[in-house]
């Protein structure tokens, strides 16, 4: 029998990889072309088989990747068809097409614009359609990505998980450090900062807190001494805390930890490990140059030193080197990375690369924590791993996060100001005669939150004359407007202060 190619299919042959990949994309381009409309249906997988000369198997793969994708559905008696919820569209400059499905927009007999702008992305939500405007105190206080594309993303990947059989086994017990495909994924995450690591050396955590409290549970012991900049995320004095070690602050410089300073505490005293964040330091922003890594590696080497990196955000920064770890000793090294900070904090997707013979302490230690990360998140996570949708959000998250930057360093002319490129706070100077605690309470006064400066703090000391400013967390840049005035007018003294409060 002679069954004609669809118009749509032409030229499939000629391009490259699987067969059943090349029609499933000719599919996608088709919808998004708009020649395949919402209820058309395909041609049966045994005369499409015949036409392109392949197995029914390469069809039925090709129409379940395209279904896999929310292109197609299917029913007894009505074959398989284009789905109502891809409407034809052009794909953006972020090549994504279709539209974000919002029952809100279904009740208002309206749909969203095939292409969403990204100021224009944190005005809605995928089942409230336009946001309320934001109301409250301006929270300036939380690092963690400004809204991207990832809302469009999740709906894509959630479509394709209900109808994959995949989904039961995500909804059950898996093992403690996470599933062979899982860690696979990680592995190839943490490659992207120079990491060799495998399947088997990756440890699936729930986000990287939980990651940096296994391994410092794996590798230490009560009353040991850990070290870590003076100025430091303070979720490591809550996990200190917790696992009973004492914490040995080491002096900053402009690129972060002094290895000089580091030298000198390992030949005072006994230290565990050293807990550091190299690339865009919380909070001060300094990012290690590949000298000094190299130079914290030959004391770590020196010393024996474990060291715990903690990279959360080392995919933001386009300025950053090789992660430190990539200039230690395996033997030394501790990778701690997430999708948290760059992806979507609330999937809480975590990963731990280490030496492979203390793989399974820091599994133990995830079991004793928190038993296992969701399979259900990790399974996003790896989707989006493997399918480029995690290259697209990152894209869309750096683009508004300079957006945001851009807005806080004219705000702030004039002002000390570290904020570097992919940095998601400003680390601000303060002008005499202000005190960062009287700016703290009179920020929040103004209904602006920021974080006291000395929570950062290691150890004692004098709390540095700086604050930090973190510019993500309002949905609409109008909003971050608000906060950044709000802010200005106190230090420029537009808004009214007692000057006891300043003194």
């Amino acid at each position: 029998m002679t069954i004609q190619i669809p118009d749509w299919l032409t030229g499939v042959d000629a391009l490259s990889g699987p067969k059943y990949k090349a029609i499933a994309q000719r599919i996608a381009e088709a919808v998004s072309s708009g020649a395949l409309k919402p209820g058309d249906r395909l041609p049966p997988q045994r005369e499409l088989a015949w036409a392109l000369e392949c197995t029914v198997g390469t069809i039925s793969r090709a129409y379940a990747e395209a279904e896999k994708r929310g292109l197609l559905g299917g029913e007894v008696g009505r074959g398989t068809y284009i789905r109502e919820e891809f409407e034809a569209s052009t794909p953006d400059s972020r090549g994504i097409s279709g539209y974000w499905h919002s029952p809100s927009f279904e009740k208002a007999g309206t749909r969203p614009p095939a292409a969403i702008a990204m100021d224009g992305i944190a005005d809605w939500s995928p089942d409230m359609g336009p946001a309320e405007r934001e109301t409250g105190p301006i929270g300036l206080n939380h690092d963690y990505p400004p809204l991207g594309v990832e809302c469009l993303e999740s709906a894509r990947t959630m479509t394709e998980l209900s109808t994959d059989p995949v989904l039961m086994e995500m909804l059950s017990y898996q093992p403690h450090a996470g599933l062979g495909r899982h860690r696979e994924a990680g592995a190839q995450w943490i490659a992207r900062r120079g990491v060799e690591a495998t399947a088997d050396s990756v440890v699936v955590s729930t986000g990287a807190h939980n990651g940096v409290l296994a391994t410092l549970s794996a590798i230490t012991r009560t009353g040991d001494t850990i070290a870590a900049e003076a100025l430091s995320y303070p979720g490591i004095k809550a996990i200190a805390g917790m696992l009973g070690l004492r914490l040995a602050p080491v002096a900053l410089d402009e690129e972060g930890l002094d290895p000089a300073a580091l030298d000198n505490l390992c030949r005072q005293q006994k230290i565990a490990a050293l807990y550091t964040v190299p690339t865009l330091q919380n909070p001060t922003n300094a990012i290690m140059s590949e000298q000094r890594r190299r130079d914290i590696a030959e004391v770590a080497a020196k010393h024996g030193l474990p060291v715990v990196e903690d990279d959360i955000f080392g995919m933001l920064s386009p300025e950053s080197p090789p992660a430190l770890c990539t200039f230690l000793s395996d033997n030394l090294a501790f990778y701690i990375c997430s999708i948290s900070k760059t992806l979507a904090p609330g999937l809480r997707v975590g990963y731990v690369h280490g030496p492979r013979r203390q793989t399974a302490q820091i599994a133990a230690a995830l079991r004793t924590s928190s038993w296992m990360a969701s399979p259900f998140t990790a399974e996003i996570g790896t989707r989006w791993i493997e399918s480029g949708a995690a290259d697209r959000i990152l894209d869309s998250h750096f683009r508004e996060i300079e957006a945001r930057r851009a807005m806080v360093l004219k705000a702030f002319d004039g002002f000390e100001v570290g904020c570097p490129p992919g940095a998601l706070h400003a680390w601000v100077t303060l002008p005499s005669p202000w005190r960062v605690g009287e700016l703290v309470a009179e920020a929040q006064t103004q209904g602006v939150i920021l974080p006291p400066t000395d929570s950062f703090m290691i150890g004692g000391g004098e709390t540095p004359h700086a604050f930090r400013l973190s510019y993500c967390p309002p949905r609409h840049r109008s909003r971050l407007q608000e906060g950044l005035d709000a802010v200005l007018n106190l230090l420029n003294g537009t808004t009214r202060v007692e000057a006891a409060q300043v003194l």
